[in-house]
C-alpha cells in the first residue's frame, strides 16, 4: 500500500518553515534594532551593561525553560501524531505550569545576581528573564499544536511593540532599556493564554521520559545556543572587549534564528513522523534540509563575512568597526551551528538513546569552548574568545551530522566539505582585505566575488538537492 502521508507532511513543513522564517526574522531584527538604537544613544559603559543583561537573560532562558520548550514541541506533536489530542493538552498543561514556576525562579536569581555584581536594574533584568523564558515555552507549544499562523501573527505584533517602545524609550531619554523587549515577548504570552489554554481530561503521561528529555534538552541548549548568548559575559570575565561581542551577537541573531525557523517547523513534524512510525519521512527531511542548508547558506555567509566591517559601521557607527574580526569568526561559527539543525532534530525527535547524541555533542562543544576561551582569550584577546566559540561550534556540529549520515547512509561529506571550505576561506580573505584597506567599495566587490565563486563551487550540489526534492 502506498504511503500518502509523506507528501502532505513535507508540504506542511515547507509552509510552516516559510511562516516561521518570517516570524523569526522579525524576532532577530527586533533584537538587532533594539541594540542598535540603544548603542547609538548611550555611553559605551551603559551599552556594555545592556549587552551583559541581555546576555544573562537569554542564557538563563535557554537552560531549563529551553528544555521545557523543546519538550513541549516534541511531546505535544508526538501525542498529536498518535491521534490523542487530550494527551497533547495534558502535556501542555504540565509543561506550561512547571515552566512558569521555573521562569519566575530564574528571573529572581538573574535579577538579584546582576544587581549585586554589576549594580544594574535587577527588577528589569528579572522581568525580561521571566518574559523570555515563558515566551520560549509558549512559542514551542504553538508549534506542537501546529498553530504556526497564529504564532507568526503574534511574533510580528510583538516585534512592532518592542521596536515602537524602544523608539519611545530612546526618544524620551528613559533608562528602561530592557522593558521594550519584555513587552514584545509578553504579546505572545498573552496570545497563548487566549488561543492555547483549554480544559481537558486528566491523562497518564510518560513522566519519566518527559523529565529525562527536559534535563537533556536543557543541558544541550545551555551548552550550544546558551554559549553564544554568554559570550559577552565570558568577555567581561576575561576583561576583553565586551562591546565587540555585544554587537556581534546582536548581528548574528537574525542569521542564527532564521535558518533555525526551519528546525522549529521540522522538529514537531519529525516527532509526529516518529509517532506514526514514518521513518522514511524523517530520513528524507533530514537529507534534503541538511544538504540544502549547507549549499544555500554558504554563499550568503561568505558574503556576510566580507561585509562585516561595513555592516558594523552602518548599524552601530564607525566606532564599532574594530570588532569586525569578532563578527567574522562568529559568522563562521554560526554557519556550523545552524546547518546541523535537521540532523539534531532527526535525533532529538527519536528515542531516548538518540536524544543523548546531540546533547553529548553540545556538552563536549561547550566544554571545549569554555576551556579554550581562557588561554586563547588571555593570549589573543577578543579574537581568542571568538576562536574558542568557533571550536565549540565545530565540536557540537560534528556528532549529530556524522551519526545521522551513518544511520541513514547519507552522502554528506562532499557538499558539507565544500560549503565549510567556502565560509572558512571567506574569513581568511576578510582578514587580508581588512588589513589592506578600509574602503567600502573593496569590501562590497570582495563580497560579490566570494558569493559568486561559492555559487560556482556549490552549483552541482544545489542541483542535486533540487533533483532529490522531486523524487
Amino acid at each position: 500500500m502506498t504511503d500518502v502521508r509523506t507528501p502532505s507532511r513535507s508540504s506542511s513543513v515547507l509552509k510552516s518553515s516559510l511562516l516561521t522564517m518570517l516570524a523569526i526574522a522579525a524576532l532577530g531584527v527586533t533584537r538587532l534594532v533594539h541594540l542598535a538604537l540603544v548603542g547609538r544613544n548611550v555611553s559605551d559603559a551603559t551599552f556594555e551593561m545592556v549587552g551583559l543583561a541581555i546576555s544573562a537573560t537569554m542564557t538563563a532562558g535557554l537552560f531549563l525553560p529551553g528544555g521545557l520548550a523543546s519538550a513541549a514541541s516534541k511531546f505535544i506533536a508526538y501525542q498529536e501524531g498518535k491521534g490523542d489530542p487530550d494527551a497533547a493538552r495534558a502535556v501542555y498543561r504540565l509543561l506550561s505550569r512547571v515552566g512558569y514556576a521555573v521562569s519566575g525562579v530564574l528571573g529572581a536569581i538573574v535579577g538579584i545576581g546582576l544587581w549585586a555584581y554589576y549594580g544594574v536594574d535587577g527588577l528589569s533584568v528579572g522581568l525580561l528573564t521571566f518574559a523570555f523564558s515563558a515566551y520560549s515555552i509558549e512559542k514551542s507549544a504553538f508549534y506542537g499544536f501546529h498553530r504556526v499562523l497564529p504564532y507568526t501573527r503574534l511574533e510580528l505584533a510583538g516585534a512592532v511593540v518592542a521596536i515602537g517602545s524602544t523608539v519611545v524609550v530612546v526618544w524620551l531619554g528613559w533608562t528602561a532599556y530592557l522593558m521594550p523587549l519584555t513587552l514584545g515577548y509578553s504579546v505572545l504570552i498573552l496570545g497563548a493564554w487566549v488561543l492555547l489554554r483549554r480544559k481537558g481530561p486528566r491523562k497518564e503521561l510518560p513522566m519519566r521520559e518527559i523529565a529525562e528529555y527536559v534535563g537533556l534538552a536543557s543541558v544541550g541548549g545551555l551548552a550550544s545556543a546558551g554559549l553564544l548568548q554568554a559570550l559577552p559575559m565570558i568577555a567581561g570575565l576575561l576583561r576583553v572587549d565586551i562591546g565587540a561581542f555585544a554587537t556581534a551577537v546582536g548581528l548574528v541573531a537574525p542569521l542564527y534564528f532564521l535558518p533555525r525557523a526551519l528546525g522549529m517547523a521540522l522538529f514537531p513534524a519529525m516527532a509526529g513522523a516518529h509517532g506514526a512510525g514514518d521513518l522514511a519521512s524523517v530520513r528524507k527531511q533530514a537529507d534534503l534540509t541538511t544538504r540544502g542548508l549547507f549549499v544555500v547558506l554558504a554563499p550568503l555567509f561568505a558574503a556576510g563575512v566580507l561585509l562585516s566591517r561595513q555592516i558594523l559601521v552602518v548599524v552601530f557607527g564607525p566606532a564599532k568597526a574594530g570588532g569586525a574580526i569578532v563578527l567574522q569568526i562568529l559568522l563562521a561559527a554560526t554557519f556550523l551551528m545552524v546547518t546541523q539543525v535537521a540532523a539534531v532534530n532527526a535525533l532529538s525527535s527519536g528515542s531516548a538513546r538518540e536524544v543523548r547524541i546531540p546533547v553529548t555533542s553540545s556538552v563536549l562543544g561547550g566544554i571545549t569552548g569554555i576551556a579554550t576561551a581562557i588561554p586563547l582569550g588571555l593570549t589573543l584577546g577578543e579574537v581568542g574568545v571568538a576562536l574558542a566559540y568557533l571550536l565549540a561550534a565545530a565540536v557540537s556540529a560534528t556528532g549529530p551530522l556524522v551519526m545521522v549520515a551513518r544511520r541513514h547512509e547519507l552522502a554528506w561529506l562532499g557538499p558539507i566539505s565544500r560549503a565549510v571550505t567556502v565560509v572558512i576561506g571567506a574569513v581568511a580573505a576578510a582578514v587580508v582585505v581588512d588589513r589592506m584597506t578600509a574602503s567600502w567599495l573593496v569590501d562590497v566587490v570582495a563580497a560579490v566575488v566570494a558569493a559568486g565563486l561559492a555559487g560556482l563551487l556549490l552549483h552541482g550540489d544545489l542541483r542535486a538537492v533540487l533533483a532529490s526534492r522531486h523524487r
